[in-house]
């Protein structure tokens, strides 16, 4: 696969969130973005699952708050 701007996109946000510190920063970007087509997809869908389990939450407290 080749890589275009949404993964570059997806890599530094990643890098963004990172709280470890990189000792190898050359070595970490090449696996990174080596990895990036086959991680955007499961990433993303994992933060959509997320938001909405969060959503159906927040709209459960919101109809017990009504009651």
């Amino acid at each position: 696969m080749k890589l275009n701007s949404s993964h570059i996109q997806f890599v530094i946000d990643c890098m963004h969130q990172n709280t470890t510190k990189i000792r190898n920063i050359k070595k970490y970007l090449l696996a990174v973005l080596f990895n990036a087509p086959n991680t955007i997809d499961s990433y993303y869908t994992a933060l959509v699952a997320h938001d909405m389990a969060e959503g159906a939450f927040l709209s459960q407290e919101r109809e017990d708050d009504t009651l």
